[in-house]
């Protein structure tokens, strides 16, 4: 393979943002996978500089990993030296719950994560399935046959740390939490997709977007939810 040439690799999307450091930021302003040279850099604009760059393919070039991106109508190549490790948030659209039903918070929750991993369950199967779960009044992993069946993989994150959690969001997976006390809630369903240093975003079926909460307050309604919490 040419040093000139970009190798694409597909992912689901996720944000990013830059880090913080000296000189300008650039990117390659190319979409094109070969004969990409040094006169494709160009600076990015200050006012874009904080915010979150849509990414849809990972690449190798020059012996560096590279994102593709898009923000505020750019587009481009990111070099992944220059991205922030402290902050990671997947591109999960929000599902708000059908009632306020305890079981349709699950059904929400669980959803967004089955379809993330391209699952094509119908609502029906779902609901029957979480129904079954819940009258044999296991514990989030008693899911493990639904999630395996979806996703054909099974992550439990019971008790685990916060870099455990963190971990699987890098690898892009989200992450059903069982938190109580969340929107005032005795227990509910949320779902992790992404962090930074001082908080964690979440989706939240109750209001159908997307939230942020401190990690001390995460921590706090996660303990209360008895430490659960799954993926693929």
């Amino acid at each position: 393979m040419e040093e000139t040439t970009i190798a694409n690799e597909r992912t689901k999307r996720f944000f990013v943002r830059l880090r913080r450091i000296p000189g300008e930021h650039w990117y390659l302003a190319t979409d094109s996978e070969k004969n990409v040279d040094s006169s494709d850099r160009t600076k990015i604009p200050d006012d874009l500089k904080t915010q979150d760059f849509l990414i849809n393919q990972i690449s190798f070039f020059n012996k560096q990993i590279w994102y593709h991106f898009s923000c505020e109508g750019l587009s481009g190549w990111l070099p992944k030296r220059n991205i922030r490790k402290t902050f990671r948030r997947l591109d999960v659209e929000p599902i708000k719950q059908a009632t306020q039903a305890d079981i349709d918070n699950q059904c929400a929750a669980l959803k967004m994560l089955l379809r993330d991993a391209g699952s094509q369950i119908s609502d029906q199967a779902l609901k029957q399935a979480v129904q079954k779960w819940r009258d044999s009044a296991e514990p989030l992993i008693g899911l493990r046959d639904l999630i395996i069946s979806e996703t054909h993989s099974i992550k439990d994150l019971n008790r685990v740390d916060f870099r455990q959690l963190n971990k699987q969001l890098l690898r892009r997976r989200p992450i059903v939490v069982r938190v109580a006390g969340v929107d005032n809630l005795k227990s509910s369903f949320i779902i992790l997709t992404g962090f930074n240093r001082k908080l964690y975003y979440y989706n939240d079926p109750w209001t159908g977007r997307l939230e942020s909460v401190s990690q001390n307050h995460l921590k706090k309604h996660w303990h209360h939810g008895n430490l659960e919490a799954i993926s693929y």
